[in-house]
């Protein structure tokens, strides 16, 4: 699968780090933050969309010397002969209106966001790169629909690089962690990146760790120290909307564009004349589809709204029912609808373009409304037909 191979990352560190050690965000020098009640107030502000895919630094410097493995702390780590790659401030700054508090890298360039800090290693070094990320999922997700998350994430954050390859994946039920390697290609440059997973009540951070694959040995132990020394505060990053990440999908020849939450596991299924692609939410209440339906031959407007019903009914449920119907200004048509048996509901809107037929629908289970709704109407406000 690999273009190249070199050393796999620390999966040693790692394991320790994910199942024995308290190493998880906010174990660092400065006091571990206070969580946040499991189940916050629903979102109230429509979501804005940030950066889904921060750049890495593209610069390479020669191969590292060859390292030793000592243990230091009960976290085996690799120790490099001579001065290290970077270093960390003496003092503690905060980051992202107070989300984060670090010891930053010395003399790398920070970029915040909502909920987010970036650190880029000055040019001449080894293309690092240090994200850090933090996303409001609404009320705190269980186990599975946390893997879900960071299975997703790391699907539509990081699937699309070139050799692109996952070399480890870890979870540690007991503290809500998760540990994800990979290698791909960044601008042709061989990269190895690591991110941490940690669950803090309704927030989920992740810290993502780039280099240059050649100079990923000397690096690492850096990044632990790094790691180490961050802390948290989830009252400040529970502030932000639901699932504010996104990323824009484009459909089948490029008929439709959405903005959809970067977390959303994403599937496309086909047939004779369908294509199905769809998003779900990680604890899976909610949903996000597009059925483009093409025979060859167009649907006329006098029975659009009653093959559009047909398809409801065929995907979705027997028992729909239409509570709104209204023609939208690009010509579209908005249906509004629910399923009493079902316990769910959901808001779709159905056109033609040439001989294809698009259903675009948006739904969620009826207790689960209000952490989701705002999330689901930003996705239709950016929903583009061109």
């Amino acid at each position: 699968m690999l273009s190249k191979t070199f050393r796999p990352v620390l999966w040693v560190a790692a394991l320790i780090l994910i199942v024995g050690m308290a190493c998880s965000i906010g174990s660092g020098p400065a006091p571990t933050p206070t969580l946040e009640p499991t189940q916050p107030p629903p979102p109230t502000a429509t979501p804005q969309p940030e950066p889904t895919q921060p750049p890495p630094p593209t610069a390479t410097q020669p191969p590292p010397p060859t390292p030793t493995v000592e243990e230091t702390g009960g976290m085996e780590t690799e120790i490099v002969p001579g001065a290290p790659p970077f270093e960390l401030e003496g003092q503690e700054t905060s980051f992202a209106d107070g989300v984060y508090t670090v010891y930053a890298p010395l003399g790398w360039t920070p970029n915040e966001s909502t909920a987010a800090v970036s650190f880029e290693e000055p040019a001449g070094g080894a293309g690092a790169f240090i994200y850090l990320q933090a996303t409001n999922t609404g009320y705190e997700l269980d186990f599975e629909s946390f893997q879900r998350f960071v299975q997703a994430r790391e699907a539509n954050f990081f699937g699309d690089y070139d050799n692109y390859a996952q070399t480890d994946e870890q979870f540690n039920e007991e503290k809500q962690l998760g540990y994800v390697a990979k290698t791909l290609d960044f601008d042709g440059v061989p990269q190895v990146v690591e991110t941490y997973y940690d669950q803090h009540g309704a927030i989920i951070y992740a810290i993502d760790f780039w280099v240059d694959a050649d100079s990923y040995d000397a690096y690492a132990p850096m990044f632990d120290e790094f790691f180490n020394g961050v802390t948290v505060d989830t009252d400040i990053a529970a502030q932000s909307d639901v699932y504010n990440w996104v990323w824009t999908f484009y459909g089948p020849d490029d008929l439709f564009s959405i903005e959809v939450p970067t977390a959303w596991r994403y599937e496309r299924s086909t047939g004779e004349s369908t294509v199905v692609d769809t998003f779900y939410s990680p604890d899976e209440h909610a949903v996000i589809q597009n059925i483009a339906y093409d025979d060859g031959t167009a649907v006329s407007k006098s029975k659009a709204g009653a093959f559009a019903l047909a398809l409801l009914k065929n995907f979705y449920a027997d028992d729909i029912k239409i509570t709104g119907d209204k023609v939208q200004p690009d010509g579209s048509e908005r249906l509004t609808w629910n399923s009493p048996g079902g316990d769910y509901s959901g808001i779709s809107f159905f056109e033609s373009r040439g001989t294809t037929f698009l259903l675009f629908t948006v739904m969620y289970d009826n207790p689960y409304e209000d952490y989701y709704l705002d999330t689901l109407n930003y996705t239709i406000s950016t929903y583009d037909v061109p």
